[in-house]
């Protein structure tokens, strides 16, 4: 391979294609109700995953419009990566204790901060703001009421 392919890339991609892939075989062992919310989401993660592979291989890199160069440039990036990750892992951890709705809710809201490059003007932070409140409670009655997974409480909704 030369240097023009994204081997970090590929090798992400194809550890999601695996865990992807283990997560469709597993759904096979539940009922068919239970398994179509896994059966869908490990088919999908293999799917995209392998997309990339392919891409990556043929020279696709990923790589955005503009580049990164200066100092502060690139710790304001390091900073909401920081930020998504701390996200992440504090939403996976609350989310048993405090319940599916308010912990999304905040990481929502809290990842739609960390991805704003410049100040808006409060009309499209209400729209923003109503747009992610919409797409939390799409979820949340998509996940308890359509597909009845059961979801934590928790000590809030």
């Amino acid at each position: 391979m030369t240097s023009d392919r994204d081997i970090g890339g590929v090798i992400g991609s194809l550890f999601f294609f695996f865990i992807g892939a283990g997560v469709f075989a597993m759904s096979f062992e539940m009922s068919r109700m239970a398994a179509m919310f896994p059966r869908t989401v490990g088919a999908a993660l293999a799917i995209l995953s392998a997309i990339y592979v392919v891409a990556a291989l043929r020279g696709y890199r990923g790589e955005a419009v503009e580049t990164t160069s200066s100092a502060s440039e690139q710790a304001e990036g390091l900073g909401r990566r920081l930020t998504l990750l701390a996200v992440m892992i504090g939403w996976a951890l609350l989310f048993p204790l405090v319940g599916m709705f308010v912990t999304s809710l905040t990481a929502c809201v809290i990842l739609m901060f960390t991805g704003l490059f410049e100040r808006i003007p409060p009309q499209r932070l209400a729209l923003y703001l109503g747009a992610v409140l919409g797409m939390v409670v799409s979820f949340y009655l998509l996940m308890s009421k359509l597909l009845h997974i059961p979801m934590p409480r928790g000590i809030f909704f």
